[in-house]
């Protein structure tokens, strides 16, 4: 699920932020790497809403979000490494100031090359993903998180209690079947709530975030 990967994004993405914040690209010599690869993220953060819709169908697309995601596992492989290096070391060779495993790093030459080196090659990866993601022509609907602020902030403007829109969104529907398995769920939940109890007034639909009962409640056939 995109959601999941967005999540990912974000979290990559405050790590190279952490990392530009303590200078570590100028230290390991490849200052304004770090801060490329930030941008870098957050373009291609902004097209997870739009990719996840169409990598159900689309299997280049699907390929794409797997190479993304591959390159996002190796940033977080970068700091693993450093935190490997120092472990490795044991707790007794270093003062407290050192145990933070990019301070390490930095104070290893051999160490630092390794990093710089993987980093490079990773900004790399991201410019061929991002020069890819043209081809596809992906809609900005920003992160998942940006959409849930977004409603958040106008919910609590216009109504300081908890409420739904009736408005359907339809670029946050997904899959191809999703009218018909609608119908389908809609006639056979009236079928068994005829043959139990004909006073029942109210349906409950519930599940975990994210899987689409807000949107199978404001659809046409539902209404």
């Amino acid at each position: 699920m995109a959601m999941v990967l967005d999540a990912f994004a974000s979290y990559v993405a405050d790590m190279v932020k952490q990392v530009a914040e303590d200078q570590v690209g100028m230290m390991l010599g490849v200052f304004g790497e770090i801060d490329k690869m930030g941008d870098k993220l957050q373009d291609l953060q902004n097209f997870l809403v739009d990719a996840d819709r169409r990598n159900i169908t689309d299997e280049r697309v699907r390929e794409w979000v797997g190479q993304l995601k591959r390159a996002m596992y190796e940033a977080t492989d970068i700091l693993d490494l450093c935190h490997l290096k120092a472990m490795e070391r044991g707790s007794s060779s270093f003062d407290a100031g050192c145990f933070n495993p990019l301070l390490f790093c930095m104070r290893n030459p051999s160490h630092a090359r390794e990093i710089g080196t993987r980093i490079k090659a990773l900004n790399k990866r991201f410019d061929s993903i991002k020069e890819r993601s043209a081809a596809f022509s992906f809609i900005n609907l920003g992160s998942y998180e940006d959409r849930h602020s977004s409603k958040v902030h106008a919910s609590s403007h216009g109504n300081p209690g908890r409420k739904t829109s009736g408005d359907l969104d339809r670029s946050s529907v997904v899959g191809e079947k999703i009218e018909e398995d609608t119908r389908a769920l809609v006639a056979q939940i009236l079928q068994t709530t005829n043959e139990v109890n004909n006073n029942i007034m109210v349906i409950a639909i519930v599940g975990v975030g994210g899987i689409g009962k807000t949107t199978i409640v404001r659809s046409e056939g539902v209404q």
